[in-house]
């Protein structure tokens, strides 16, 4: 019973040390969503997410993870959408990577998080080029 009871215990001490693990080595991910007519540019700081509209139409259809989001607007800047999971909070810079996976416009890294903006990562979606709207899905990991 003692000989059972050990290894019960080292296969959770295995299980739970392989769990944390793979925990501290995930790579975090944002999936963004959203149909852009003109220009706008995305800033992400811990758990919040905002967009600052400069061309033409305000994005529409956004998804942020899969999740609907219709952001109310101020001028040309949405509110902010507060509770991002996971939370962007890089711990190195040199992971951060901002993917187009659609898309015909360029998508542009603007500002990089730092102290002086509040850790802070900034994108422009430009679909200034064409005529009319076009679907954009960008990945954001860190």
């Amino acid at each position: 019973m003692k000989r059972i009871n050990h290894v019960m215990a080292m296969v959770l001490i295995g299980i739970a040390g392989l769990a944390f693990f793979n925990g501290c080595g995930q790579q975090r991910a944002l999936t963004i969503k959203v149909t852009v007519d003109g220009s706008d540019v995305v800033k992400v700081s811990g758990n919040k997410l905002w967009i600052e509209h400069e061309d033409f139409q305000l994005p529409q259809r956004i998804l942020l993870n899969d999740k609907v989001w219709i952001p109310q607007w101020t001028s040309n800047v949405s509110a902010s959408y507060e509770g991002l999971q996971p939370p962007f909070a890089p711990q190195d810079l040199q992971k951060i990577k901002v993917s187009k996976r659609a898309g015909r416009g360029k998508v542009t890294v603007v500002e990089i998080p730092m102290a002086a903006n509040d850790q802070t990562l900034a994108f422009r979606i430009d679909d200034n080029e064409q005529g009319g709207a076009d679907r954009y899905e960008i990945r954001v990991t860190w």
